[in-house]
Formats: C-alpha cells, sequence, structure tokens
C-alpha cells in the first residue's frame, strides 16, 4: 500500500512540475526569437525589402520547436 504524501513532498513534486512546463514555455519562446534575429540578421545580409527569412525562419524553427514540445511531452 502506496504511503500517503507528505505537504513537503507534494510542495516538491508541483515545484518540479511548474519548472518542468515553464522551461518548455521558454524554449518555444526562444526559438521564436531566434528564428527572428537570424532571419533580421541574414534579410540584412541580402538588403531584401520584406522580411522574406525573418518569416521563414521563424515560422521553421516554431514548427520544429512544437515538434520537440511533443516529443518531451509524449
Amino acid at each position: 500500500m502506496p504511503q500517503p504524501k507528505s505537504p513537503e513532498e507534494k510542495r516538491t513534486s508541483a515545484t518540479k512540475e511548474w519548472a518542468k512546463y515553464s522551461g518548455l514555455a521558454f524554449q518555444l519562446f526562444g526559438a521564436c526569437l531566434a528564428g527572428v534575429l537570424i532571419g533580421r540578421w541574414l534579410d540584412a545580409k541580402m538588403h531584401l525589402e520584406r522580411p522574406l527569412w525573418a518569416v521563414f525562419l521563424t515560422i521553421l524553427f516554431m514548427i520544429a520547436s512544437l515538434v520537440s514540445l511533443y516529443r518531451q511531452l509524449k
């Protein structure tokens, strides 16, 4: 028969879960930010009027991050 968890164990478990899921949110945000910054840098290097690389890389990095997020939660 499993032992009931103490309040300290429950708090530690909740903190670990919170840290895990907030880390995933920061991972998604970081990937989007990296796509924007790298894309803007490429657009400036190529003297493009429209932010083609910024849009493309942001979408690509976001999809890659969502796939990674899905695999981690699975």
